[in-house]
């Protein structure tokens, strides 16, 4: 089973819509696996150059959607905390019943209590400090209580019926 099973197409693109505009961040379904089903809104340059760049992705993204995905499925609640490179991660899981069939993820916004992390960041995509300072500038600040909000209404919709 995967989330579609539980809602269509047409609704999953909808609380994706919701979720990225509410967050300002990328907001992406996946399945079970961690597999990515589809996402809405455009990456901020220093997220898109790690998703581009399959090192830092694996190092980056991958492992910190295996950890984040590993918590929301003990706790069965969504979960705010940083990516590897420093920057905000909120995930909702998706459950039928025991089974956690997916989740969403939104990522990218920089955050005022923590700092990207310029050094990974720079061995990782090939470019200087320098340049990832540069490219997380055009990422908004993201508030972590604002998101735990957020992560709460959308799982109450998810799960709602």
């Amino acid at each position: 089973m995967t989330p579609l099973d539980l809602k269509t197409e047409k609704e999953w693109e909808e609380i994706l819509d919701r979720c990225a505009k509410e967050a300002n961040m990328t907001a992406c379904l996946t399945d079970g696996d961690g597999k990515l089903l589809f996402c809405r809104m455009d990456r901020f340059p220093l997220c898109k150059a790690i998703r581009e760049n399959q090192g830092a992705l694996t190092t980056i993204c991958m492992k910190t959607n295996t950890a984040m995905r590993s918590v929301v499925g003990k706790t069965r609640r969504p979960e705010i905390d940083m990516c590897e490179a420093g920057l905000l991660r909120l995930v909702v899981p998706i459950f039928n019943g025991r089974e956690l069939l997916g989740q969403i993820a939104a990522c990218g916004l920089t955050s005022k209590e923590d700092e990207i992390e310029d050094f990974l960041v720079a061995k990782e995509l090939g470019v200087t400090e320098e340049e990832v300072a540069e490219m997380a500038q055009a990422s908004p600040f993201g508030v972590r209580e604002e998101l735990e909000k957020l992560g709460a209404r959308l799982f109450e919709v998810i799960h709602a019926g």
